[in-house]
């Protein structure tokens, strides 16, 4: 054992409320994993929520494993030292069942790091009647898993609060014969046992077929919460070392009715389901009894909760202050600003996308200029000093007057920020938070080809030309390298695994990686797919019609503006 890292954990420990300890006597262990930092890993709600519906469990100890730091994972390899469990300090390697949760696709190389240095084998197939059943859920899981499939034993498709109990049923049953364990799992809705396909390919390289093998179901269907109320989401452990450790989380429902073309979790989380108003004034109620002072609401698109007035008042009756991460412009109001206002929000974030109109119609982002410029009135009003937007280059019909525009649309968005507010304070910066766009699953641009990072990098150095004008601008970014490997990820099938495999093996240098793969990255990333070509994600069903994507490719790609061509 590293005695580095357990004093390092102790000192976490220290510092945390809410945290469950279980005796191990008589009870499956399951080892929930976060592949990123512990500051990342319990900033996720979903995350958190899984931990409590474990831990419900009478016969389950779960508890938490996340990714080393980099000085950690240096002594590891030195002392031979291998990932232990938060609570318990146990080895990865002691748990009956390892659950990744996982929320990025550039986390899959973190998975098999932290395997490898468990060692436990990586292959699902490699693995010995004692080593743990590994599986993966989150967000990942149901959108295109299959360059991870060879290394999990099962993967969650859909929403886990219910179906987590459903899993540790089935493992009590069936521990003691793998095989039929697997059979068993893989007949439960929205589970997926990637060793019960069998996957060919077409001589053009393209996904052929999925064959399933003995019982699995040909198609792979994500399971859904029916009834968000029965299931209360809400950070069960508090921490000072989290991004959002200092205040209690709330999710407000599943989903966001906008579809924007681009938008993964508005099309794979339908249909959308509000908590109800009368759920959450429970929940509130209880937060403010143990003590919380802040609150913050968690959703796809917060400001569109139906009952969102009536949320803010029951929010201020309990004494607590409010916190929302970001707000769509269209939908913004002068009592969600004015409480977020008086809650000591210092920053208001917004999600333009797209510096045109134009180029928002195409991806289905429906706000105009004067609705973000009312936005800017709205934070200057309540005394709000900072403004950050949200905006994404390489998109589908995009033109270079659409890369042009962003800068553009910040210097009016300045001239109505720089009006003093009542109090007569100046305002402080706005911050353009520049993306890549990806090509996701499940979207109508699944079939959109990656712009490739030289070109994002080019549009990118556009963006921040034209910001330097301003003193009080700031740009931030994701190197497009970064949004490269994502797209491999997110549009890759089976045969990226091997590609997986070389990255953990020299510690994480996914850049080496790639150099030594024999794959071609660009068949998965820039290259444009025929919407008869089937899709690596074809054999799952998680609620979205092709017939509908396919046709909003189409409108989307009509919106080109008139004598100008997309770059």
């Amino acid at each position: 054992m590293s005695w580095g890292l357990k004093k390092k954990f102790q000192g976490l420990l220290a510092q945390e409320q809410g945290a469950v300890r279980k005796d191990w006597g008589g009870k499956i262990a399951f080892a929930l994993v976060y592949p990123n930092t512990y500051a990342v890993g319990m900033s996720n709600l979903g995350f958190q929520t899984i931990y409590r519906h474990l831990n419900a469990l009478p016969d389950v100890v779960c508890e938490r494993v996340f990714l080393p730091d980099p000085e950690d994972i240096e002594e590891l390899q030195r002392t031979e030292g291998v990932p232990i469990s938060l609570e318990s300090f146990r080895p990865l390697s002691d748990f009956h069942m390892v659950g990744f949760s996982v929320t990025y696709e550039g986390d899959y190389v973190n998975m098999l790091r932290l395997l490898a240095l468990a060692r436990i084998p990586l292959r699902a197939g490699d693995r010995r009647p004692h080593d743990p059943l590994v599986l993966m859920g989150g967000v990942c899981a149901f959108s295109n898993p299959e360059p991870v499939a060879p290394f999990m034993d099962l993967i969650v498709v859909g929403e886990g609060e219910e179906l987590v109990g459903e899993l540790i049923a089935a493992y009590r049953d069936g521990y003691d014969d793998r095989d039929r364990l697997l059979d068993a799992l893989a007949a439960i809705e929205g589970v997926y046992v990637p060793s019960r396909y069998e996957v060919s390919y077409a001589l053009d390289g393209t996904v052929g077929e999925v064959l399933a093998l003995d019982a699995a179901p040909a198609i792979v269907t994500k399971r859904r919460l029916r009834n968000v109320d029965a299931f209360e989401t809400v950070g069960g452990v508090k921490t000072p070392n989290a991004e959002y450790g200092h205040m209690a989380l709330l999710e407000v429902g599943k989903g966001c009715g906008r579809g924007c073309r681009f938008c993964l979790e508005g099309q794979v989380y339908r249909p959308v389901r509000h908590r109800s108003v009368d759920a959450l004034r429970e929940t509130v109620a209880r937060m403010a009894e143990s003590g919380e002072k802040r609150v913050g609401l968690v959703g796809a698109c917060v400001s569109d909760y139906p009952w969102i007035g009536e949320l803010l008042k029951i929010v201020e009756d309990n004494g607590l202050e409010l916190s929302i991460s970001s707000i769509r412009a269209d939908s913004l109001t002068d009592g969600l600003v004015a409480a977020l206002a008086r809650g000591g929000h210092r920053t208001l974030t917004i999600a333009p996308e797209a510096g045109t109109e134009r180029l928002r119609r195409a991806i289905r982002k429906a706000i105009t200029d004067e609705q973000i410029l009312t936005a800017c009135d709205l934070v200057r009003a309540h005394g709000i000093p900072n403004l950050k937007t949200y905006f994404m280059i390489g998109q589908p019909t995009e033109t270079l007057a659409d890369v042009e525009a962003i800068p553009l649309l910040a210097e009016r968005m300045l001239e109505r920020l720089r009006v003093l507010d009542p109090s007569g304070k100046p305002f402080g910066r706005l911050t353009l938070s520049v993306s890549s766009f990806v090509p996701k699953p499940w979207t109508p641009f699944q079939w959109a080809p990656f712009d490739g990072a030289e070109s994002l990098q080019a549009k990118l150095e556009i963006v921040k030309r034209g910001a330097r004008r301003f003193s009080n601008v700031r740009v931030l970014h994701e190197n497009p390298r970064e949004a490269a490997l994502q797209a491999l990820l997110a549009r890759g099938d089976r045969r990226v695994a091997g590609f997986l495999e070389l990255a953990a093996a020299f510690d994480g240098d996914w850049r080496r990686a790639l150099r030594e793969w024999d794959g071609d990255p660009d068949f998965c990333t820039t290259r444009a797919r025929s919407t008869d070509e089937r899709l690596p994600w074809d054999h799952f069903d998680v609620g979205v019609k092709k017939a509908g994507l396919i046709r909003e490719w189409e409108r989307a790609r009509a919106e080109v503006a008139v004598g100008a061509g997309a770059v």
